[in-house]
């Protein structure tokens, strides 16, 4: 009798017991399967310059962009980069911000330069995306809770410029003001250091012929120069220094002296001061190498889309795309030596700044 009780115990808990452990198993693979890395594609759309004034940079951000995306892959992530070439023109980079969310779907913008910045975030806004742009101007974190600011401090960074002067007694200094949020930010930092004897003027983004104003600082008195515009305004304003015998030491962001300038005036950069960002770490500078076939205009560009591309993509793949979730990643970004990294504060990357002097 209790042989028949145990059998017909053991053909009812058989099968219950089956089908609670097939009932944990598929609940675990459910589980596995959503927070395991890769389980869903996330698409990033790029706005930057890669035919315009600042080609220079934007085609160092797409080798970047493609090295981090690689990597990632490697790691299981699936990935879709969209790029987007707004010339430095504020009217493309909205189209191409109305583009990214409206047509490709994009989970986040990453967007460079103030032009970009500034349009781009005036859509973005209010779209609950998360945007990362890499530029100087700091007025996009205003009005937009999910905006996160990389690159250079200008406004410290010219201040630092300035004072190196001044301890070279300099008396007089001058300041050539692109009409851009960042060329402001830089006057400030050069003001906080010379107050009255500072002296400035301004030009419009594309303006190639700067002797008017330079001739204009040199009656000014002027004994040093510092303009933080682009490559191009780096040149325009080296050449206008050249053509009137104005021997003065310049003062801008490091990232504006390319091979270019260098190999076109090697003399007006002498004495030279600049701010920029610290060395770009060796091993990703041998990728760049690998990736890009011929030499790149500068590496910082990569250095930094690197960073911030491969710190987005885990936030949102770890997060599922829930923002808040994404947000606290990124907050928590660990410090990463490929251009300096140290965290995010207060939606603002730390990034090491280093002063030389050519």
């Amino acid at each position: 009798m209790e042989n028949q009780q145990l059998k017909k115990s053991l053909n009812w808990y058989l099968p219950v017991g089956i089908v609670v452990v097939l009932v944990i198993v598929i609940v675990g693979l459910v589980f596995w399967q959503k927070n395991k890395v890769g389980s869903q594609q996330i698409k990033v759309g790029i706005i930057t310059d890669l035919s315009g004034p600042a080609a220079y940079w934007g085609e160092s951000t797409r080798v970047g962009a493609e090295i981090a995306k690689k990597e990632l892959v490697g790691e299981g992530y699936k990935i879709d980069l969209v790029f987007e070439d707004y010339q430095l023109d504020a009217a493309k980079a909205l189209t191409a911000a109305q583009k990214l969310i409206n047509a490709d779907n994009v989970d986040a913008v990453y967007a460079e330069f103030n032009p970009a910045a500034i349009s781009a975030n005036s859509f973005l806004k209010d779209k609950n995306k998360l945007f990362v742009y890499d530029a100087a101007v700091t007025s996009p974190l205003k009005d937009n809770p999910n905006a996160y600011k990389t690159y250079l401090d200008y406004q410290t960074g010219c201040k630092q410029v300035a004072q190196r002067f001044k301890n070279k007694g300099i008396d007089r200094v001058g300041v050539l003001k692109v009409n851009l949020e960042f060329g402001e930010l830089c006057q400030n930092g050069v003001k906080e250091v010379y107050q009255d004897k500072m002296f400035s003027e301004s030009y419009t983004l594309g303006d190639s012929d700067f002797k008017t104003q330079v001739l204009k600082l040199k009656n000014d008195g002027i004994g040093a120069v510092i303009n933080t515009g682009f490559e191009g305004d780096t040149l325009n304003t080296l050449k206008a220094l050249q053509e009137l015998q104005f021997n003065i030491p310049y003062g801008t962001v490091d990232d504006t002296i390319t091979d270019n300038v260098k190999n076109k005036y090697p003399n007006e950069l002498k004495g030279a001061w600049t701010f920029g960002f610290k060395d770009v770490d060796k091993n990703f500078v041998s990728k760049i190498q690998a990736e890009s076939p011929k030499k790149l205009a500068t590496d910082y560009a990569a250095a930094i889309v690197y960073t911030h591309l491969k710190q987005i993509i885990k936030a949102l793949d770890k997060c599922k795309n829930d923002l808040v979730c994404t947000k606290s990643e990124l907050n928590n970004a660990k410090a990463d030596g490929t251009i300096g990294f140290k965290k995010f504060k207060d939606r603002v990357a730390d990034l090491e700044m280093a002063i030389k002097q050519y």
